[in-house]
């Protein structure tokens, strides 16, 4: 009878994604497994696919449907400056307003974490338009903390001072995008704690731990 036939499940599979940023030259497996029962028994864990995007190219990045991975263009293998225009300027056609500013801001700071050291941070920056920059709410913080403190310790150290909050705050936008981008709820004060650290190797730390962390306790975890 139609009556006892179950309903489709409509809701889509939900599948775990291990990002790496950096690692090995040798390719990695399309799929790997955390283990939880011993080696003598059946397989019970949890399988994940693992994505390199520092062994992908800027094409293949950009071939993706969703504008999140264009963020990792900086980690690809072959991340230089006319494929960093090109792959700004894709995500000029994909994303508009307060979306557009984060990922350009990540794309940034996915270049400052850039093992392979090819300074592209100075490559993207100019890609930029200028309100872009000036705009985000992580420069105003960064430009505002700077000037008030370099009035007490002194303008060089004040400007010295503001490029780092503004990189510790560009680095937390990052950070939350991506909790919120794979559905890791933030509550309030764990939010606070991210958007007042200044302590970068702390931000980074959290950084990597977010694109696999279950919850925000794995991600903040001392």
């Amino acid at each position: 009878m139609v009556g006892e036939t179950s309903q489709p499940d409509l809701r889509p599979p939900i599948r775990t994604t291990v990002v790496l940023l950096s690692g090995r030259e040798k390719p990695w497996p399309d799929l790997g497994e955390y283990r939880t029962s011993p080696r003598s028994e059946p397989f019970s864990g949890v399988t994940f696919r693992i994505d390199a995007v520092y062994q992908k190219t800027v094409a293949e990045l950009c071939s993706r449907a969703s504008s999140f991975w264009l963020i990792f263009a900086p980690l690809a293998v072959d991340a230089d400056a006319p494929n960093m225009k090109r792959a700004v300027s894709e995500l000029r056609t994909r994303a508009q307003g307060r979306e557009l500013e984060e990922l350009l801001v990540a794309m940034v700071v996915m270049a400052d974490v850039d093992k392979r050291s090819r300074n592209l941070r100075e490559v993207i920056l100019p890609l930029l338009r200028e309100e872009t920059v000036m705009q985000n709410w992580f420069y105003k913080e960064g430009e505002a903390r700077g000037k008030a403190l370099g009035e007490t310790l002194g303008e060089a150290r004040g400007k010295a001072l503001g490029e780092t909050l503004g990189r510790a705050a560009g680095e937390a936008t990052a950070l939350l995008r991506i909790l919120d981008r794979r559905g890791i709820a933030v509550p309030a004060e764990a939010r606070e704690k991210i958007l007042t650290c200044t302590n970068t190797s702390q931000l980074e730390a959290w950084l990597d731990r977010a694109l696999t962390a279950a919850t925000i306790d794995d991600v903040l975890a001392d």
